[in-house]
This record gives C-alpha cells, structure tokens and sequence, in this order.
C-alpha cells in the first residue's frame, strides 16, 4: 500500500510556517506527521502532495514528489491531521477497505483503491495552484468513516501550542523504548552526517540514578539521546507535570530550570540560568536562554538572551536579539484576536503569544503585542512596537515600512545556513524568489 501525504487551502490557517514548509513537515511535540508515518511503515515511503515550489526541499529518501499514480491501495493523510502517533497507526491498520474522514474544513484522511486514487489524484492536481478550497470529489466524500477510529486535527496555527503535551507522550510511547530513529528535517541539506541526521535513540534515565549534580524532580520521567547529552552541576529538572526529553547532543547548561512537559531537539544548546517551562518543544540546533513557556520553536532557531517568550509558535532560521519579549495576555484578560493574512479571526483563546515565520530577525529590545504574526524573512527593528500582522519580507516592521531587498535577505538566510554547515541550494532561492514575489503582489 502507498501512503499519501498532502495539504490542502487548510494550509492557509498554519502561515506563517506554512508559507515556506508544507503541513506535513510542521512539528508538534517530537515529530511531524512524515516521520510519525515513517517511523510506523519505515520501508514504504510514498507520495508527497505539496506546493509546487516546495518540492525541491524534500530531504527525506522513502518519500517522492514524482507523479505517477500508486498501483495498490492508497492512505491519505492531511498534514493538519492530530499530532498523535497511535492515531496514525490506527489509521495505518485500517487500509484494507474504502473509507474517508470528512470534516467542515475538507479531507483529513482515507483509505482508497487504485480507482478512487486516481480520480482523487486527478482533483487535488486540479485544484492546485488556485485560490479556492479543494472540492474532494462527491465518490470520496460519501464514503463511510472507519471504525470505531475518532480522527481530530489541528485546526489553527496556535492549537499546536495546546498539543503539544498530549503530543510528546503519544511520541514518547513510539520510540521512548529505545526505538532508532533518523531524523531528516526539511529543507536541511548538509554534505556531511551530523549528530542530528544520524540513527539514535532515547533512554530513559532511572529515577534513583540522575546525572550527577542535577537535581530531578517528579516521576514523569527523563528520557536522554543515545548520542550523548551533557548537563551541568546546579541543573533543576521538573517532571512533576510530564516528561523531558533532551535528545542527542544536547547540552544543558549550569543553573537551568527544565519543566516538562518538555522536547528539546538534537545538537541544541541551553545557556546558564534559563528558565523553560513545560508544553513546550523545540527543533534541532537550537539555541535557548531566558524565559520560554509553551512554545514550539523550529530548527536551528536562537533566542540566546534574556527575554520572555510564551504561548508562541517560531518558525526555523529565527534570531531573536536580546530581551526580544513578547506578550501573551491581553490586559483585559480577553480573547485574542489573530490574522494570518485573511483578515482577523477570534481564536477563543486567552493566551496567544507570537507566530514568527522562517527566516525571521529581531533587533535587541524587539517587543511584540499579543498575537502578533510576522511573515517569512521579516527584519524587525526600530523603537516601536510592530503592528499585529506583519508581512513577509518587511523592512523594520512598521506599518508604513519598506521590503526587504531580496538578494539582501537571502544572502542573509545563505550565510546563516552555511554557519550550522548547511547548503544553500536552489530550492532555497525558488522559495525566497516565490515568496518575494508573492508579497510584492
């Protein structure tokens, strides 16, 4: 059977991450839906179903963005589908009959026969490249849903936020035993075989025997990478509420304090008194410091100072100068308010902190309201606060703000890649021609 990976116009509610990455490659808690399904069916690979200009950022090897149609059975996954890897796997055990979960948005998952494949095929290439949502076709959607099998899904950029502790325990249950995994972030190219690209796995650590000088609290656990984690004397690490996950590499530096539950990607570095709190996840490469609470940070993103960070979604190839803070609670206490790009949307959230997209910098003393959304290679510096929505490739940041000249910022983006040994590639600059492009329109 092949598995189909796609996005849909739901994309559109995840930007601005999904402005430069496709659904399916969008991480919450330790993995994303591609690598939940690879670690389940690691030898089938499959069909990805994506943005034209994103296809040349595939790094994975079992996946292929080539068109022909699969001969057998095919499973459909959205990429905004729940990120909970035993879901996955259910649906994974149902492939044998014909079915399909339907919801108000559109397609969030199914399983199809060569003859449905193809006529579901035939409609997303159709739709692709419009402005309007996929018409699943009539045949698909009338299909029945499978059994005994609740399918939830991401809705909106913000629910990874909430998703996240669920997420890494459902993670955790995968590979906490030991399991080895590679991981293959997106986009991320480098021409040598790095900690972060290697085969490992993760242990967990006895509660009567934590390293030595670090002080582990609660019975949630602490699960380390096999390839070696480092933590200093004088570390607090707080399980109470769920467990902490350091992954290959890692190194925690004196005086830190770790809640779970909490994720913290391969090769990343957290700096002497930094407080992280649980429900929070972040990429490989990263660089930590200060005050961060429920967040999920790409890969190879820095916030190496003091500042608070809470209730936010980062993008990848993010810096944040020092004391860049953003608030995550209006003063009245009331819903927050987001718009994406489409206008405002009531969220039904109280705590809604800052969205960044790719490629992302802030000047020192950056301050963001709450709910601010920054586009894809934004430059954000000046003395006042940026607005709400702030497109990609913005100059300073302000309302009234210039572009971002385009060969500036990804000559920008091409050095900081090169300097966590990463390839520029000219899939990189399709992405950053597209999106110039796109924003200047």
């Amino acid at each position: 059977m092949g598995n189909i990976l796609f996005e849909d116009h739901s994309a559109r509610r995840f930007r601005p991450l999904s402005a430069s990455v496709p659904t399916f490659e969008i991480r919450c808690g330790l993995f994303n839906t591609r690598e939940r399904l690879e670690l389940i069916d690691p030898e089938q690979g499959g069909l990805l179903l994506c943005r034209a200009e994103l296809l040349a950022l595939n790094t994975s090897p079992i996946w292929s963005d080539q068109g022909e149609v699969p001969s057998g059975r095919t499973l459909w996954l959205n990429g905004r589908l729940s990120p909970d890897a035993d879901l996955v796997a259910r649906l994974h055990q149902q492939r044998a009959d014909d079915w399909a979960v339907v919801d108000e948005v559109g397609l969030l998952a199914a399983s199809l026969s060569p003859e449905l494949t193809s006529l579901a095929l035939d409609s997303w290439r159709s739709w692709l490249g419009s402005t309007g949502p996929w018409i699943v076709p009539a045949e698909i959607r009338s299909l029945p849903q499978p059994k005994v099998i609740k399918v939830a899904e991401l809705g909106w950029i913000w629910d990874i936020v909430g998703a996240t502790s669920a997420a890494i325990k459902n993670d955790l249950a995968l590979v906490g035993g030991g399991v080895l995994h590679t991981r293959h972030p997106f986009g991320v190219f480098s021409e040598e075989s790095p900690l972060w690209s290697q085969n490992q796995s993760l242990r967990l650590v006895p509660n009567d025997a934590p390293p030595v000088g670090v002080e582990v609290l609660g019975a949630g656990g602490v699960y380390l990478g096999s390839g070696g984690v480092k933590i200093a004397a004088g570390v607090q690490l707080d399980t109470t509420d769920g467990p902490i996950v350091l992954d290959s590499g890692v190194r925690v530096m004196a005086h830190s304090y770790l809640a779970g539950p909490l994720y913290i990607g391969r090769e990343s570095l957290v700096k002497p008194g930094a407080r992280i709190f649980g429900e929070s996840s972040f990429g490989v490469g990263c660089r930590l410091a200060g005050e961060i609470g429920e967040s999920t940070f790409g890969d190879f993103t820095n916030k190496q100072h003091e500042g608070f960070i809470g209730h936010a979604v980062l993008g990848s190839w993010v810096n944040l100068g020092a004391m860049t803070t953003c608030s995550d609670l209006k003063n009245n206490y009331g819903e927050v308010r987001i718009d994406l790009g489409d206008g405002e949307v009531a969220t039904g959230q109280r705590f809604i902190g800052l969205m960044l997209g790719d490629h992302v910098k802030t000047a020192i003393g950056t301050l963001f309201n709450t709910g601010t959304v920054v586009g894809f290679a934004s430059n954000i510096f000046g003395a006042n606060m940026p607005p709400k929505s702030v497109p990609s490739f913005s100059w300073g940041g302000a309302a009234d703000g210039s572009v971002y000249d385009l060969q500036r910022a990804a000559g920008t983006a091409e050095t900081v890649l090169g300097r966590r040994n990463c390839r520029w590639t000219d899939g990189h600059q399709q992405i950053f021609d597209f999106l110039h492009t796109s924003s200047a329109g």
